[in-house]
């Protein structure tokens, strides 16, 4: 009795239907790594500026946190009306 090999080949992918295949991107660390520390400089030295113009206090510390409270409260609050929002849409 001889027993043939029998491949199916034969892929079957499941996604829902409104929703797209992702794109294939090409990862390049280099460039991702410049454009992070890029964009981090930009902010330090821009919050710098900012800092500068806007005194709170004398000290350079109460000015800090005065100036980066400031920040993360308004960050604060964009995410919380952005999920405030997201959650009415639903």
């Amino acid at each position: 009795m001889r027993i043939q090999n029998i491949q199916h080949k034969s892929a079957i992918y499941f996604r829902a239907a409104n929703s797209r295949p992702a794109a294939a991107k090409k990862v390049n660390p280099m460039k991702d790594g410049l454009t992070t520390a890029g964009a981090w400089f930009g902010f330090g030295v821009a919050l710098d500026l900012v800092s500068r113009k806007l005194q709170f206090s004398k000290s350079p510390m109460k000015n800090s946190l005065a100036v980066n409270g400031l920040i993360g409260s308004g960050a604060g609050i964009v995410t919380g009306i952005m999920c405030m929002r997201k959650k009415s849409a639903e």
